[in-house]
């Protein structure tokens, strides 16, 4: 995919900041029609690049529209379709459902400690809230709209501060309900175990420097609309900003464009984010829960916890090279922002909670089952032992059957025990940018995407028109699974 940018000079920031996006419905004239979600045709769809067959196919599965993680695919299906218009109105609306899932989650945090972590309302993951802004930015610079792309960039900016003030708070926060915890003990005691030896594995709390602090790529993109605007301080403070978080992108003549000449900006997105995974804890003894009275077999059980884990991925793309083709100069393009390393940060941010509430379930949850049964097989298995002829034989078959369904109980609890990996999958890992300083002029440049030495993409981008004074972006991508 190609786009070019002409960052023309835009209203002042005061004015700008209270333009309004669309804020349309996802349902509001949709060209996608909805099909039967089948996964081995969206697979094969997907290999062949018929994404408008995928996003039909995801609003077909997703008949509601409030299902957040399906809508961030659409919105990055649409944008990989090149329909920027449709992309943004999903992104718009996600946008608004992911804000009252995040006030939700402030006011009360979702996803009680007895229940499946899945059960609870998906907001999205922290780096999807901010970069959200960021993609909706992109597409309203190819639809031509400057004055919304600054408002978008904004909103993030404004967004990121309630997340730092708020949700940094809460997410570091390691109290656990006073409810769930005392339950908990309850369930520990009636099972007789010593919690304490499992201890080593619980993942580490998380620590400051786990919250996603900023994006660099809404950054830089804030930077160069600033550029154009003629607003060289706040594009200074993104530049140290983006420098600080920490890129190596040269941004000096993004911040101050030599007299008389323009610049030629290329952004390059590549990759898709890395997905998280389950992380599994497993007794490797098998545990004994007695029956309070003689005779009776002990009923075994395995404890399970559960929680997201990140381990990384094998790049696709390992270098990339942007080419001026009018002078013949080359550049290697520098790393904006690794949005694996905000979905690492995430997923250490979640760890050690997810493991804490994943234990408080399995433990209460077996428990309760194994406490229920007891009652009655206690009550069969006494009959059983002090009755003679068939109401003796009846109490045994009641007891037999009691036990087995406690057994059974317990294998279902263990099986329902899933970790949270909801996340948008079809992100950028990687946003990469270099720039060329320039006579004003029309130029042509060239994007070379590398694994290793082998070049596994090119896009040639001509026409690009550049005016003195001011920067023109071009956006090349390489967004591949293999």
């Amino acid at each position: 995919m190609k786009r070019v940018f002409y960052l023309i000079s835009a209203m002042a920031l005061s004015v700008v900041l209270f333009s309004c996006a669309t804020t349309a419905g996802i349902n509001d004239g949709s060209p996608y029609k909805r099909m039967k979600y089948n996964e081995k045709a969206y697979n094969k769809a997907f290999e062949e690049g018929k994404y408008d067959i995928c996003i039909s196919m995801l609003r077909g599965k997703n008949k509601d529209n409030s299902d957040i993680k399906d809508n961030l695919d659409i919105g990055m299906l649409c944008y990989m379709n090149e329909d920027y218009e449709e992309s943004n109105r999903v992104f718009d609306e996600t946008d608004r459902l992911m804000t009252e899932a995040f006030t939700k989650s402030i006011s009360k945090e979702t996803g009680a400690a007895m229940f499946n972590e899945n059960i609870a309302e998906y907001g999205g993951n922290v780096y999807e809230y901010l970069l959200i802004n960021s993609m909706k930015a992109l597409n309203f610079l190819q639809l031509g709209d400057m004055e919304n792309a600054l408002v978008e960039l904004n909103r993030g900016a404004m967004k990121e501060n309630e997340y730092l003030q708020k949700y940094g708070e809460l997410m570091l926060n390691d109290s656990v309900d006073k409810e769930d915890s005392e339950n908990f003990d309850k369930s520990v005691g009636n099972l007789g175990l010593d919690i304490t030896q499992y201890a080593s594995e619980t993942p580490k709390k998380p620590t400051v420097k786990d919250l996603y602090q900023d994006s660099a790529l809404m950054r830089y993109l804030s930077l160069l609309l600033y550029t154009a605007n003629g607003d060289r301080s706040n594009a200074e403070v993104d530049a140290k900003v983006v420098s600080t978080l920490g890129s190596k992108i040269d941004l000096s003549e993004d911040v101050n464009i030599p007299y008389g000449k323009g610049r030629l900006d290329v952004l390059a997105l590549s990759d898709f984010i890395g997905q998280r995974h389950e992380a599994k804890f497993e007794t490797e003894r098998i545990l004994p829960f007695y029956l309070p009275i003689d005779g009776a077999a002990p009923i075994f059980f395995k404890l399970k916890f559960v929680w997201p884990e990140y381990s990384g991925q094998s790049p696709v793309v390992t270098a990339i090279v942007a080419e001026l083709l009018d002078s013949d100069e080359k550049k290697p393009m520098a790393v904006i922002e690794d949005f694996d390393q905000a979905l690492s940060k995430d997923v250490r941010l979640k760890a050690n909670k997810a493991f804490t509430r994943s234990m408080i379930r399995s433990i209460s949850k077996k428990s309760a089952a194994l406490l229920s049964a007891t009652g009655g097989m206690v009550a069969a298995k006494k009959v059983a032992q002090n009755g003679s002829g068939p109401a003796a034989v009846t109490a045994q078959v009641t007891y037999l059957t009691l036990f087995h369904a406690a057994e059974n109980v317990i294998d279902l609890i263990d099986k329902s025990e899933t970790a949270d990996l909801r996340q948008g999958i079809y992100f950028p890992r990687i946003a990469s940018g270099t720039g060329f300083t320039v006579e004003p002029g029309t130029y042509s440049v060239r994007v070379t995407y590398f694994k290793n030495s082998e070049i596994i993409h090119q896009e040639k981008i001509s026409d690009i028109q550049v005016k003195a004074g001011k920067p023109t972006l071009v956006v090349s991508s390489c967004l591949r699974k293999k």
